[in-house]
């Protein structure tokens, strides 16, 4: 068995918010089609100016399309540097068992405990300071590279024994 405390710093919350809501999740698609369409429509009215009110109508849709996006995008890293003051210097927030048997994941996080077979994790990312536990797509446990006594390379040594393949994506593509 495998035992992480992970004590989250903000730098790494922010990272992993950022990774989960851009690379993960993708949510970056909606604000960028929205903008897209609208400009295209803007461009459109432009084309069209010898139209009366082309122009002004032109320019309102550009401004919504630029203006709606930029400010989903300034309220998501404002949330999430609201998030992450809590964690300035690291704070404890769970304690991870990771089983190398049936048993797979436990959570304790002081309050609660979750127990998390092998076959029900979702994915698994390897990155640069931390990897990312996937239990569901909306779901996920950071564990900190920092915290893994023996390094990532034993981390990932379990699981690449319980995790397939297929679910597995990192920085290095040899796991054990």
């Amino acid at each position: 068995m495998m035992k992480v405390e992970v004590c989250l710093e903000a730098s790494e919350f922010i990272r992993f918010g950022m990774f989960d809501t851009f690379r993960h999740r993708k949510s970056w698609v909606r604000p960028a089609l929205f903008a897209a369409i609208l400009a295209g429509s803007a461009a459109v009215c432009f084309a069209l100016h010898e139209r009366r009110g082309a122009a002004l109508l032109g320019t309102v849709l550009l401004v919504v399309a630029l203006g709606l996006p930029a400010a989903w995008f300034l309220s998501f890293f404002l949330s999430l540097r609201r998030q992450s003051a809590g964690l300035a210097g690291g704070k404890y927030v769970y304690t991870l068992e990771l089983h190398d048997d049936e048993r797979g994941i436990a959570v304790d996080n002081g309050n609660e405990r979750a127990d998390y077979p092998w076959g029900q994790v979702f994915r698994v990312y390897r990155r640069e300071s931390a990897s990312y536990l996937y239990i569901t797509p909306q779901r996920a446990f950071l564990i900190p590279h920092g915290c893994v006594r023996g390094g990532e390379d034993s981390l990932w040594g379990l699981v690449g024994r319980w995790v397939p393949v297929e679910r597995q994506t990192g920085r290095q593509h040899h796991f054990e």
